[in-house]
C-alpha cells in the first residue's frame, strides 16, 4: 500500500511537470462555458456527447506517451531494480489519470444541469461511474498497445484499430442510429448509457436490469484490462535500434559506402540531401504514408456521411445543420487538414529533438534554422495540396471555387507550420508535445465555431487569433467590413508574427540545451 501511494504521488508530480494537469484544467475551463452557452434544454444532450467523446478519453494518449517516453529515457529499465512492481505502477497511473478525468467531468455536469441543481446529486453517481468505466477501458487498451509499440508513431498507427470500436459502437447506440442488445458486447456502451442516464435521462431506453448487468460486464472488462496492461508493460517491447551514423574507416570509406562531401553550410545541397533522406524515411513510416491520403479519406467520409447526419439530427433533435454548413466546413476540413499535417510534422521534429538530432545539426552543414525552414515549408506545402483536394471532395463547398475560398485555403495552410513550431517551441519531449496538441486542437475547433456564433462586429474580436482569419474568409461567414483581400493581408501578418515568435523560442530552447 505504501508503494502504491508513493507511486500515485509520483504520478501526480509527473502530471504537473509535463503539463497534463494544466491542460486538464484548461479543457475544463473551455468546455464548461461552452455548455453554459448551450440552451438549457439541449445542454444535457450535448454534455453526454462531450463527456463520452472527449472527457472520458482525456488521459489515454498521455498514458501511452508517458510509457514510451520512460522507455526512451531508460526509466522503465531503472524501475525493474526498485521494489515497485509493474502492476502497482500501472494502477497508480490509471488511478491518477482517472481521478483527473472525473475532476474535469464534475464542472461540466454542473453546467449542463444548471437549471436542475436538485437533480445534480442524483446525476453524479451514474455520470461519474460511466466516465470512470469508459476512461479505464480506454486507458488500459492504450497502455497495452503502447507497451507493444516501438515508438509513438507505431502507437498512433495501431491505437485507432483498437480504440475505434470502443468509441464508434456506443456512439451509434446513444445516437439512436442502431439499437440492438449485441451492442452491449462492447463494454464502453454501458458507460455511454450511464453518462446519458445522468445528463439526459429522458433519452435512455435501457432497463435498470440491463444497465446493472452491463455495468458488471464492463467492470469485469476493466479489471481484465488492468491485468493485461500490467503484463504488457512488464514484458514491454525492445526499443528499435538506432540508426548508426556513417563513420570513416581506415580505407576512407564510410560504414556503408564512400563518404560524400556536403557543401554549403545550410545551403541548398545540404538541405536538399536532408530532405531526400527525410522524405525517403516517410516511405518507411506507415503513419506518415497514411497521412498523405488522410485529407481525401476525410473528405469522402464527410461527403457521404454529412447528408445522412444532417437528416438524422433534424429528425431527432429538430436542428437543421444545412444553414451551418460553412462552420462545419471550417472546423472539419479547412482547419482540420492543416492540423493533421502540423501534428505529424511537430511530432517528427520533437522526435528529432529527443534523439539529439537537432543538437547534431548545430555542427552540420544543415543548420537548425534551415531544418526548421524545411519542416515548416513541408507541412505548408502538404496542407495546400491536401486542402486543394479535400475542399471540393467534401461536398460542402456550395459556391464552388472563388476568390474567398482560395484566400481561406492559403490562410488555413499557414496554420500547419504554426502548429509544428508551437510544438517545437513549447514541448521538450513527446508527452509535452501531446499536451500542446490537446490544447491547440480544441482551440482550432472552437475558433471557427466562435467566429460563426458571435454576431458581427463582435466576431472581429477574434482577429488576434490566427485560425479566425481563414474561417472569416469563407463564404457564409460575416466578416463585417473585411473583404477576402483584407483577410489575406491580415491573416498573413498575424500568422507571420506568430510563426516568428515560435521560431525564436524554438531556437532559444535548442541553443540553451
Amino acid at each position: 500500500m505504501n508503494r502504491l501511494l508513493a507511486a500515485a504521488a509520483l504520478e501526480s508530480r509527473i502530471g504537473l511537470r509535463y503539463g497534463i494537469v494544466p491542460v486538464a484544467a484548461a479543457l475544463c475551463a473551455v468546455w464548461t462555458p461552452v455548455l453554459l452557452a448551450v440552451p438549457a434544454d439541449a445542454a444535457g444532450t450535448v454534455a453526454a456527447y462531450l463527456l463520452f467523446l472527449d472527457t472520458a478519453g482525456f488521459g489515454a494518449l498521455f498514458a501511452a506517451a508517458l510509457l514510451l517516453f520512460e522507455r526512451t529515457e531508460g526509466t522503465r529499465s531503472a524501475l525493474t531494480v526498485t521494489p515497485l512492481r509493474a502492476g502497482e505502477g500501472v494502477a497508480a497511473r490509471l488511478a491518477v489519470l482517472t481521478a483527473l478525468t472525473l475532476l474535469i467531468a464534475v464542472p461540466m455536469l454542473a453546467a449542463a444541469l444548471r437549471g436542475r441543481f436538485a437533480d445534480l446529486a442524483q446525476a453524479l453517481p451514474p455520470v461519474l461511474g460511466g466516465v470512470a468505466l469508459t476512461c479505464l477501458l480506454l486507458l488500459t487498451v492504450c497502455l497495452a498497445v503502447g507497451a507493444r509499440a516501438r515508438d509513438l508513431s507505431g502507437f498512433l498507427l495501431a491505437a485507432p484499430l483498437t480504440v475505434a470500436p470502443l468509441v464508434l459502437v456506443p456512439l451509434v447506440h446513444v445516437s439512436g442510429i442502431l439499437e440492438h442488445p449485441l451492442l452491449y458486447a462492447v463494454p464502453t456502451t454501458v458507460g455511454a448509457d450511464l453518462i446519458r442516464m445522468g445528463t439526459a435521462p429522458g433519452s435512455l431506453d435501457a432497463s435498470p436490469a440491463a444497465l446493472a448487468a452491463g455495468t458488471v460486464y464492463a467492470t469485469a472488462w476493466a479489471a481484465a484490462g488492468v491485468v493485461a496492461a500490467s503484463r504488457a508493460v512488464e514484458r514491454g517491447a525492445a526499443p528499435e535500434p538506432r540508426r548508426r551514423a556513417n563513420v570513416r574507416g581506415a580505407n576512407g570509406q564510410g560504414a556503408t559506402g564512400p563518404v560524400r562531401p556536403v557543401t554549403g553550410r545550410g545551403g541548398l545541397p545540404a538541405i536538399a540531401r536532408f530532405a531526400r533522406v527525410d522524405l525517403f524515411g516517410t516511405g518507411r513510416d506507415p503513419l506518415l504514408l497514411l497521412m498523405l491520403g488522410a485529407p481525401v479519406l476525410l473528405a469522402l467520409v464527410i461527403r457521404f456521411a454529412f447528408p445522412a447526419a444532417s437528416e438524422f439530427v433534424l429528425g431527432s433533435y429538430g436542428f437543421d445543420l444545412a444553414p451551418h454548413t460553412p462552420v462545419v466546413l471550417a472546423a472539419l476540413v479547412l482547419l482540420h487538414v492543416p492540423m493533421m499535417f502540423g501534428v505529424v510534422g511537430g511530432l517528427r521534429a520533437v522526435e528529432d529533438s529527443d534523439e539529439n538530432v537537432l543538437l547534431v545539426l548545430r555542427a552540420s552543414p544543415v543548420s537548425v534554422p534551415a531544418y526548421l525552414g524545411y519542416r515548416t515549408a513541408l507541412v505548408t506545402a502538404l496542407s495546400l495540396a491536401g486542402l486543394a483536394a479535400a475542399l471540393p471532395l467534401s461536398g460542402l463547398m456550395a459556391s464552388g471555387w472563388s476568390a474567398p475560398v482560395g484566400v481561406a485555403l492559403v490562410l488555413a495552410a499557414l496554420q500547419a507550420p504554426l502548429l509544428t513550431t508551437s510544438m517545437t517551441a513549447l514541448a521538450a519531449n513527446k508527452v509535452e508535445a501531446l499536451v500542446v496538441v490537446k490544447g491547440i486542437g480544441a482551440f482550432l475547433v472552437l475558433t471557427p465555431v466562435a467566429a460563426w456564433a458571435l454576431p458581427a462586429p463582435w466576431n472581429l474580436l477574434l482577429l488576434p487569433l490566427p485560425p479566425s482569419w481563414p474561417a472569416l474568409a469563407l463564404p457564409g461567414y460575416d466578416a463585417g467590413p473585411l473583404g477576402p483581400w483584407l483577410c489575406l493581408a491580415g491573416g498573413i501578418l498575424v500568422a507571420a508574427a506568430a510563426l516568428a515568435f515560435f521560431l525564436r523560442r524554438t531556437l532559444r530552447r535548442i541553443e540553451g540545451a
